[in-house]
């Protein structure tokens, strides 16, 4: 029993490690901290997910006698509840993410979302240790095949004679160092109105600038860099992100936002919600950790208030854009419900504060999941890439990691109601309570006859 447990928890601090090792390096790079702190807060946070994911697993298997025909079960609970928890949530790159690099398949995320997929692939894996098991699940991958490929043929055939608009991301690669010291950051953000007057000449309907793009806060109206950007506005529509301060007597409270703009007026905003946990905050029990990061300035962000799509007007006609900031794009359930009544994702984003590491292109993939499992295009505009114009078919025209430039394409703003979008994960808890009754009950009438 102790060399399983061992086993477990091994193997999860080694899959913890390639998958979070962004985390190390922002804080190495960024928190100003000695670099045995930062060893030992990156091992304490690896110790933490092991135990959560790869802890947890064991006890579910433990709980199934170890039967490996149960593990697909046990992994996809953890994942799924990993939505909601530790804090408020932290569901990076589920298994299920893999499918968006498989052709046809990664259609299958349209009626059964990241984590049901998770389900089928980690069935596939161990299916391999029975003939008979194996051949069904060769069988269920070829009906699946099936359904997918003509999905794939549905969503042609909607979006055909759809009107489309013109879309402009723009993607200026500020270095992260310089966005953390205003007066620079204020120089170097004059890199945008170059690249805003190119989107402008190829005719874009539509301007999209990453998250935190500016250094002035929105509330900031005499900033000159904020009037030479306002002045743009009048001549295109803009989605942007910036940050923005209120104040509760002499309490700060800085909010991370998306504003919609249109003929010199801000017309929409969304405040984000799902706060990144240990960058934007630092929540209990570890907040005396808010003075070492320095990058932070021991200030914590405040989640907004209203999830909602906000109005974004191109050419006379009002959009309705679901704006999932930076880490919220992680939450597949919570990117679904946001976008529910909208007409298409614009996903704004900065991951210059990770660097040359797997972040930037996981992040990318989870929004290839989002765009299928929506229904919906999806517009990604980052400070350093990837940037992208994805649409519901997870196809996407992109800007690379490290890149400066701009990326014109089109969008069909028009939502198709996948199976996903409809019924979330309802059927995906039905089937784990279903496999688990059958197990369970399985497993007592074994044991009365035995």
């Amino acid at each position: 029993m102790k060399n399983k447990l061992s086993f477990y928890l091994g193997v999860g601090f080694l899959y913890s490690f390639v998958c979070y090792y962004w985390i190390f390096y922002t804080l190495y790079k960024f928190g100003e901290m000695n670099i045995f702190l930062v060893v030992l807060l990156f091992f304490v946070f690896l110790v933490g997910v092991d135990i959560l994911q790869f802890g947890s697993v064991y006890l579910f298997q433990k709980l199934y006698k170890f039967n490996i025909y149960m593990f697909p079960v046990s992994w996809i609970s953890v994942e799924y509840l990993r939505e909601f928890l530790p804090f408020d949530g932290f569901p990076w790159y589920p298994v299920g993410t893999l499918i968006v690099h498989v052709p046809i398949l990664k259609y299958a995320l349209a009626f059964f979302g990241v984590y049901g997929v998770g389900l089928f692939l980690l069935y596939f894996l161990v299916s391999i240790k029975s003939k008979k098991q194996f051949v069904f699940s060769i069988a269920l991958t070829i009906f699946l095949a099936i359904i997918c490929y003509n999905y794939k043929s549905y969503v042609y055939s909607f979006y055909k004679d759809k009107p489309s608009i013109k879309v402009a991301t723009i993607q200026p690669n500020i270095d992260e160092n310089i966005k953390l010291n205003y007066y620079q950051f204020e120089k170097e953000s004059l890199v945008y109105f170059p690249l805003i007057k190119k989107a402008i000449s190829e005719k874009a309907d539509l301007i999209v600038l990453p998250e935190s793009a500016f250094p002035f806060l929105y509330s900031d109206y005499k900033d000159p860099v904020r009037e030479l950007f306002m002045y743009y506005t009048y001549y295109k529509p803009f989605v942007v992100g910036l940050v923005d301060i209120k104040y509760k007597g002499n309490k700060i409270l800085p909010t991370n936002n998306a504003y919609s703009f249109y003929k010199g007026n801000m017309i929409d905003y969304y405040s984000k919600i799902k706060l990144l946990p240990f960058g934007e905050y630092m929540p209990y029990p570890f907040k005396f950790a808010k003075k070492l990061f320095a990058a932070i300035n021991g200030i914590d962000f405040v989640p907004g208030k209203s999830m909602k799509p906000i109005n974004v007007i191109v050419n006379g006609h009002i959009y309705k854009v679901a704006t999932p900031i930076c880490f919220e794009l992680e939450f597949s359930s919570y990117v679904r419900k946001l976008s529910l009544h909208s007409d298409f994702i614009i996903n704004l984003t900065n991951d210059a504060w990770f660097g040359p590491t797997l972040e930037p292109y996981e992040h990318n993939d989870q929004a290839m999941a989002r765009a299928i499992e929506n229904g919906e295009y999806l517009i990604r505009s980052n400070n350093s890439g990837i940037s992208a114009i994805i649409s519901p078919l997870g196809y996407e025209k992109t800007l690379s990691y490290g890149k400066k430039g701009v990326r014109v394409g089109y969008v069909k703003p028009y939502k198709l109601k996948t199976p996903f979008d409809m019924f979330g994960y309802k059927p995906l808890v039905f089937v784990i309570l279903g496999v688990n009754i059958f197990y369970f009950y399985k497993f007592g009438a074994f044991k009365k006859r035995h």
